[in-house]
């Protein structure tokens, strides 16, 4: 029976995870749970899921007086940033067939299979947890030509305002509902030139009661079937709306819906190599943790699209 080498830490392999890392990562789930790099894997937030969340903090300081101090308390939730996995195997007989002076590439082009499966992956997870926001009751009838989809979309940008005390910033549209929407007869009526050329995702915005707010299509596919049978892929994100507060450089305080904590912002934290010499063949194995978060379940608003 062969055997298998410890697994050692590749450094050029990890470098070129951490440059393509930022390259390959899924602009939607970073866009809906953006990444708070953590010095340790465990650790606590601050959670926005109660109005008296939203503290104003006195900042006036008395000469030779304390300043404010921001902390958290016991009753603060933690994050636990769990170890993940995915690794890929090289027969010594594509090394051979690669020919010589190929075997980096062919490492290179491995690396980046990991890297996509992990993206993927990554999103599945981000999406999982964002849907366990209860969707607006009464909301998202839009096959209904009596039913308004920017008035719809107004309501709910109102409530997150109303509830946290400012706009929400993004929304995340999935594929499905986004061509419900931009094909919605008072959505049209609302750019009567749009009946011949269409929408814009940047015109549909500009019809919204805020008109800045960033709009983001899931456009991202997994196969829901069964290995071995035929493929059956489906939108990811699906016939669902977020609208949402959401920061580009998020910390452990800030008011966002969603966080990713992870240890290292890039999501790799090494990439790993070593001997099976059963399956005669060199592995490669992608290694990072992370923890995905709804740290803000007043911070949003969701519309289940029907």
């Amino acid at each position: 029976m062969g055997s298998r080498t410890i697994a050692a830490t590749n450094p050029t392999l990890t470098n070129y995870a951490q440059g393509l890392a930022q390259d390959l990562g899924s602009a939607t789930a970073n866009f809906l749970a953006p990444v708070v790099e953590v010095p340790a894997g465990l650790g606590r937030y601050k959670a926005f899921d109660e109005k008296n969340a939203f503290q104003i903090y006195g900042t006036e300081r008395a000469p030779g007086g304390y300043a404010t101090r921001i902390q958290f308390n016991a009753s603060d939730p933690t994050f636990d940033c769990r170890p993940q996995a995915l690794e890929v195997a090289i027969d010594d007989a594509e090394y051979d067939a690669a020919g010589e002076g190929q075997g980096a590439r062919l490492d290179e082009s491995r690396v980046r299979t990991l890297l996509t499966s992990a993206v993927l992956a990554h999103e599945n997870k981000v999406i999982t947890v964002a849907k366990t926001l209860s969707a607006a009751g009464g909301k998202g009838v839009w096959s209904s030509s009596s039913t308004d989809p920017i008035g719809e979309i107004d309501e709910q940008i109102e409530a997150v305002a109303t509830e946290c005390g400012m706009l929400p910033n993004r929304m995340v549209i999935g594929l499905g509902a986004w061509r419900v929407a931009r094909n919605h007869a008072k959505v049209i009526s609302r750019i009567p030139a749009s009946a011949a050329v269409g929408i814009t995702v940047q015109q549909f915005a500009t019809l919204l009661m805020h008109p800045g707010i960033e709009i983001r299509v899931g456009v991202l596919s997994k196969d829901v079937s069964k290995l071995g049978t035929t493929k059956s892929a489906t939108n990811i994100i699906g016939a669902e709306v977020f609208i949402f507060l959401g920061q580009d450089a998020p910390s452990e305080y800030d008011p966002s819906f969603m966080k990713t904590f992870m240890t290292r912002a890039g999501g790799v934290d090494a990439v790993r190599s070593y001997r099976d010499e059963s399956a005669r063949s060199t592995v490669h194995a992608l290694d990072w943790s992370e923890d995905i978060k709804v740290t803000g379940s007043t911070c949003a608003r969701r519309i289940t699209i029907t």
